[in-house]
C-alpha cells in the first residue's frame, strides 16, 4: 500500500505544469556501497543512478544500485516526501520503500531529516523508522560538514543501526557544479573498517 501511495504521488507530481516542476537526475560510481556501516556489495564497486522530480517542496524519486546479497544483485528504492526550510534550518519528512530483483519487496521506512547551517558549517541529523508491527527505530545519526573553500569540504557522521555504532569521515571536492569526488573512511562497532572513493554527477 505504501509503495502504491508513492507511485501515485510521483504520477501526481508529473501532472503538475512543467514550469512548476524541477527534474533532477544523476549517478554515483563508488568503490564500495556502504550503508549504515555495512557493505552492500561485498566490498565491490557499485553504480548508482537516480532521478527525482520536485514541485513546491513535494518530491518523489527512484534510486538504484547493484548489490551482492546471494540471489539479489539489484536494489531499487522508491521514495517521496516533503522538504521545507525556515531561516537556516531545512527539514525533510518522507517515506522510502526498498525492492530487490530476486527477493522483491523488502519493506520501507519513514524518515525525518534536519540540517542547520552556521556560517560555513552544517549540522545534520536524521532518523529512519520501520513500521512493521509498530514503529521501530532502525537508524539514527548526526553529522557535521565544513566548507573549507568553494570546492573542498570535510564531513563526518556517526550513528547507530541495529544496536551497532557506525561512523565515517572524509572529504569532497567539487570539480564542477555537476561533478564531485569523495574519499571517505568507514568504521564502527563490529564493522570492518574500509576506505571508499566515489565520483558523482548530478543535474
Amino acid at each position: 500500500m505504501k509503495a502504491l501511495f508513492l507511485s501515485a504521488a510521483v504520477v501526481a507530481l508529473l501532472a503538475v505544469p512543467a514550469a512548476a516542476q524541477t527534474l533532477s537526475y544523476g549517478a554515483t560510481l563508488t568503490s564500495n556501497y556502504v550503508s549504515r556501516g555495512f557493505t552492500q556489495t561485498n566490498d565491490g564497486w557499485a553504480l548508482q543512478p537516480w532521478v527525482e522530480i520536485e514541485s513546491s517542496g513535494w518530491y518523489g524519486g527512484l534510486w538504484a544500485s547493484n548489490v551482492d546479497f546471494g540471489a539479489d544483485s539489484v536494489e531499487v528504492d522508491i521514495y517521496g516526501g516533503y522538504r521545507w526550510s525556515r531561516e537556516n534550518t531545512s527539514f525533510d519528512l518522507g517515506y522510502a520503500r526498498y525492492f530487490y530483483d530476486d527477493s522483491g519487496d523488502a519493506g520501507g521506512e519513514l524518515y525525518v531529516l534536519i540540517e542547520h547551517e552556521i556560517g560555513q558549517a552544517t549540522l545534520s541529523g536524521g532518523m529512519h523508522m520501520g513500521h512493521a508491527g509498530g514503529l521501530t527505530m532502525n537508524n539514527a545519526y548526526v553529522g557535521f560538514a565544513l566548507a573549507m573553500t568553494d570546492q573542498i569540504s570535510v564531513s563526518a557522521q556517526g550513528g547507530v543501526a541495529g544496536g551497532l555504532l557506525y561512523g565515517n569521515l572524509g572529504a569532497s571536492y567539487a570539480v564542477t557544479d555537476a561533478v564531485s569526488l569523495d574519499a571517505r573512511y568507514h568504521l564502527g562497532n563490529g564493522i570492518n573498517t574500509r576506505a571508499v572513493i566515489s565520483a558523482s554527477i548530478g543535474f
